[in-house]
């Protein structure tokens, strides 16, 4: 198998991956926000970016992002299409490094990208006595997606990751 049909079928897996995990996710709870979960899937445009390159994390987190917000009716997916292009892209990006925790850290560009868009279009609201634990919510999110972004990368790099980024 030549390495664009690897590249291509692994750019689809990514893709797909991301509205299949929706429904798992929603049962991993996040440990400092009651009700909040830990959406491990916004982790694959990350890897994807990793992975292939920036072209491919954007279309990870784009088109696997509208995939979810289109099976799941999730006005939350919807708001976070273009942040998760962003964190794809540039996972992609720093990618070329090859460094796994510049990339990892790109979760934060996504995180942050959907918080403005959430706040900003009223879709949460935060008081000013939730902002402490929100933040603290965010933060144990972030680095579990950190944790989580490097061991893939680790164990899966030897088969995955592309010299040749698109």
């Amino acid at each position: 198998m030549s390495p664009q049909t690897k590249r291509l079928l692994g750019i689809m897996a990514f893709t797909l991956l991301y509205p299949l995990l929706g429904p798992v996710v929603q049962y991993i709870p996040n440990p400092m926000v009651p009700g909040a979960i830990v959406a491990l899937n916004m982790i694959l445009p990350v890897l994807a970016g990793y992975f292939y390159g920036p072209v491919s994390g954007a279309v990870v987190g784009g088109v696997g992002t509208a995939l979810a917000a289109l099976l799941w009716v999730d006005p939350f997916d919807g708001l976070a299409i273009f942040p998760h292009i962003v964190m794809g892209a540039l996972a992609g990006w720093t990618g070329k490094q090859r460094s796994e925790l510049l990339s990892s850290a790109m979760i934060l560009v996504g995180h942050a990208l959907n918080m403005l868009f959430y706040l900003r279009l009223g879709l949460i609201t935060i008081s000013l006595e939730e902002v402490g634990v929100t933040a603290l919510g965010l933060a144990a999110e972030t680095m579990i997606d950190i944790i989580a972004i490097v061991l893939v990368i680790i164990l899966l790099k030897r088969w995955l990751y592309h010299e040749e980024r698109w």
